[in-house]
C-alpha cells in the first residue's frame, strides 16, 4: 500500500459549529457552514453509524449537553474499537465557566475518571474507556497556578484552583470495546 492509498482516519467533531475540523464530519443542532448532520445532542442515538469513528472531537461542547453519562455512551457507540476521544473543557473554578449561561455541567480534572475507573466511587455505565492523557490549560507560560498544579494536580484543584484557576482541561480518552 502507497502513502497516497492509506486509509484516511475519520474523524467527528461534536457540536463544531462553523469551525469543524479540517476533513472531519461536523454535527450540531445549528445549521451552519461545515455543519454536515444536523442533529440535536442531547436526543439518542445520534444519527451516525456504530463503528464508524477513529477520532472524536469534543472541544467546549460538553458543558452545554445535559446527559454526559449517555453522551459518553453514544460517543462508544459511534466510535470504533480503540478510538480517541479528545475533550476540552472549561474548569469549574474559572470564571468562563459559569460565565456563558447556556453552560448546563462544569467539570473537575477528574470528572472522567468516573468513565476511565479512576476512582474508588459508582460507576455510571458499563461502556469501557482508558485515559491517556489529561492536562490543565493556563493562559499563562509561567503562573503561579500551573507551577502549584504541576506539584500535585488535585492539591491544587482542592486549595488553590479558585485562586490560580486554569482555563480549561484537555482529556484524551480511548475507547474500549
Amino acid at each position: 500500500m502507497t502513502m497516497d492509498s492509506a486509509p484516511r482516519e475519520k474523524i467527528l467533531d461534536v457540536a463544531c459549529g462553523a469551525v469543524k475540523h479540517a476533513g472531519a464530519t461536523g454535527i450540531d443542532i445549528a445549521v451552519a457552514p461545515g455543519v454536515d448532520v444536523v442533529h440535536d445532542l442531547g436526543v439518542f442515538p445520534w444519527p451516525l453509524d456504530d463503528n464508524a469513528f477513529d477520532r472524536i472531537l469534543c472541544r467546549n461542547c460538553m458543558e452545554h449537553l445535559d446527559d454526559i453519562v449517555r453522551t459518553m455512551e453514544e460517543i462508544h457507540r459511534i466510535a470504533k474499537p480503540d478510538g480517541i476521544l479528545e475533550i476540552w473543557t472549561p474548569h469549574f473554578a474559572h470564571p468562563n465557566s459559569f460565565r456563558d449561561p447556556t453552560h448546563k455541567r462544569h467539570f473537575t480534572f477528574g470528572t472522567f475518571d468516573y468513565f476511565t475507573g479512576g476512582v474508588l466511587y459508582p460507576i455510571y455505565t458499563d461502556r469501557k474507556f482508558e485515559m491517556i492523557e489529561r492536562k490543565l490549560m493556563f493562559r499563562k507560560k509561567f503562573s503561579i497556578g500551573k507551577l502549584l498544579s504541576s506539584l500535585s494536580e488535585r492539591r491544587w484543584e482542592k486549595y488553590y484552583s479558585h485562586h490560580w484557576p486554569a482555563h480549561g482541561m484537555y482529556f484524551k480518552i480511548r475507547i474500549k470495546k
